[in-house]
């Protein structure tokens, strides 16, 4: 008779997780998640990177230099824009670190966003107080929005054999306060790194 019991229960069992399956109005949002793939285990890895520098233009020895180094301890933070989804917006922040560069690995419901590369855009929303750098004037940034880069021209990222896709902003250059753009440094683009 207990043996009967046990069996008719197991059978309820089976019988409400077929009733679960088929009702997905009955799932908890966390079960949801994790049937959708973005539960605790990740599933893909979209990453966007790039540098923060300072320049100067220094006017010494009858030469014109264009000095660059790190800005370490800057704030950035991607924007990304889903027009599927009701013109949705994320944003992912990160901090670059003592050379400059920085690692936004952004969540998982924006990896499936097409062209992500024209749906993201990020922007330095802070320089650290003792910097001594203003944003490049450009009449093209007028908001200092930076697009992302495909990484070797590859559509939707650069993905590696492990699934990583990466974009890519490339240097952001901002302009060291007591120096002026002149444009012979520009041309020159003789270029000392400051860590080298």
């Amino acid at each position: 008779m207990l043996f009967l019991q046990a069996a008719s229960m197991a059978v309820g069992v089976v019988e409400g997780e077929q009733y679960l399956l088929d009702n997905q109005l009955l799932y908890s949002n966390r079960e949801m998640v994790q049937i959708a793939g973005y539960g605790d285990e990740k599933l893909s890895t979209v990453l966007v990177t790039g540098s923060v520098v300072c320049e100067a233009c220094l006017h010494g020895d009858g030469e014109l230099h264009l000095r660059q180094w790190p800005i370490p301890g800057a704030r950035v933070v991607v924007h990304c824009h889903d027009q599927a989804k009701s013109k949705r917006s994320s944003k992912t922040a990160s901090w670059t670190d003592e050379y400059g560069d920085f690692v936004v690995d952004l969540p998982s419901h924006l990896h499936a966003i097409p062209n992500l590369e024209k749906a993201c855009s990020l922007k330095v929303v802070r320089l650290p107080n003792n910097s001594k750098c203003r944003p490049i004037p450009n009449h093209y940034l007028k908001k200092h929005n930076y697009s992302l880069s495909v990484e070797n021209g590859k559509g939707n990222g650069n993905e590696n054999e492990n699934g990583i896709r990466t974009y890519n902003t490339g240097k952001i250059k901002f302009l060291h306060r007591t120096s002026k753009r002149s444009p012979p440094c520009i041309i020159n683009k003789h270029i000392i790194n400051q860590n080298a």
